[in-house]
């Protein structure tokens, strides 16, 4: 699969691009959400139902693999995330509506995720891994602005996207390029699954930060964290020596998450995020250390979501502070016992 020549162009760009707006179309919601008067049961469900929906990339993105290139999976899914959008705003009162069409931004994010991890794979190069990943943050940071310049209308101004209908035309990576059987049921890989789901664990954990330090340092954090951590993304995955870098990553992650979550404090909380956001960019290079097939990395990646709808439900139970802090702590003590015993020392 590595040695697939694709255009520069799809293996650079485009997965940068995709991650990023597909981050955006999921996360835009949170920010829509402060303009509605929804109990705290139909927030939490409207927020959590799209990680639902990313939970069975693994049967969706090899079945239309089979179907058409990747190019056009990616151009069509974030075309539908738009209309999604501008149908959610005019719905916006119809919950029972509102539910399933998360879901269904939910799958259209895996798709693009999946297609966009690929992508960068292909590429070879650790660093447009990393800014691939790193699109989790550049969403963020672009619902932010757009929240902030358009208020209410955020998900109508989501109408830009519906510009990639023009591009499927245009698509053009052959589809025998990527080796999916006709006969597809999961794709995915248990290695790959437990490396994302303790990787994952330091960004939805810190789903609870607004609740634990108000909405105003909240807001703080995020804006300066996020911002941060983009380079991080970049950074990390261009240290020479993958191995190292995730250990001690992984190492300083689980102390300074601790730290966070018993101190409350939002000037511990900045580099907890940078970094825990920063170690995403080098699971899916750790996970193709590890030999696990290209093709099954993104759908891991998106099984593992389910875990950004359990676990701020799960830590919640008893003293969220010591949960959090305790969860946090041993996820990166696993995680960085995994990388120590399957990663090479030169690696």
């Amino acid at each position: 699969m590595l040695g697939i020549k694709i255009p520069l162009r799809k293996t650079t760009i485009l997965p940068v691009l995709s991650f990023t707006l597909s981050s955006y179309f999921l996360i835009n919601f949170i920010f829509y959400l402060q303009y509605t008067d929804y109990t705290g049961l139909v927030e939490f469900l409207l927020i959590g139902a799209p990680f639902i929906g990313r939970a069975i990339t693994p049967i969706t993105y090899p079945f239309l693999m089979t179907k058409m290139d990747i190019e056009r999976i990616t151009y069509l899914s974030l075309g539908n995330m738009a209309i999604l959008d501008i149908v959610e705003f005019f719905m916006a009162s119809n919950t029972l509506v509102l539910i399933p069409l998360r879901v269904a931004t939910g799958i259209l994010f895996g798709l693009a995720t999946s297609a966009a991890v690929e992508l960068a794979t292909q590429s070879r190069s650790k660093i447009i891994v990393g800014m691939t990943m790193g699109g989790w943050a550049l969403g963020w940071i672009l619902a932010a602005l757009i929240s902030f310049l358009v208020g209410k209308m955020i998900l109508i101004a989501s109408s830009f996207s519906l510009v990639f209908f023009f591009l499927i035309k245009r698509s053009s990576t052959d589809k025998r390029l990527f080796s999916y059987p006709g006969n597809i049921g999961m794709v995915f890989s248990w290695k790959a699954l437990l490396i994302f789901l303790l990787g994952f664990e330091p960004a939805y954990i810190l789903q609870l930060t607004p609740s634990l330090l108000g909405e105003s340092n909240a807001i703080e954090e995020t804006i300066i964290a996020y911002s941060i951590s983009f380079i991080a993304y970049i950074i990390l995955p261009a240290i020479r020596n993958i191995r190292i870098t995730s250990l001690l990553s992984s190492l300083i992650i689980g102390i300074l998450g601790f730290a966070s979550f018993i101190m409350l404090k939002v000037w511990i909380f900045i580099p907890f995020t940078v970094l825990g956001l920063g170690l995403n960019s080098l699971l899916p290079i750790i996970i193709r250390s590890m030999e696990v097939e290209v093709t099954k990395i993104g759908p891991s990646m998106n099984l593992a979501s389910l875990s950004g709808f359990l676990i701020p439900s799960l830590v919640s139970i008893g003293d969220i502070e010591i949960n959090s802090a305790i969860l946090t702590l041993l996820s990166s003590i696993s995680l960085g016992a995994i990388i120590y015993k399957n990663l090479k020392i030169t690696t």
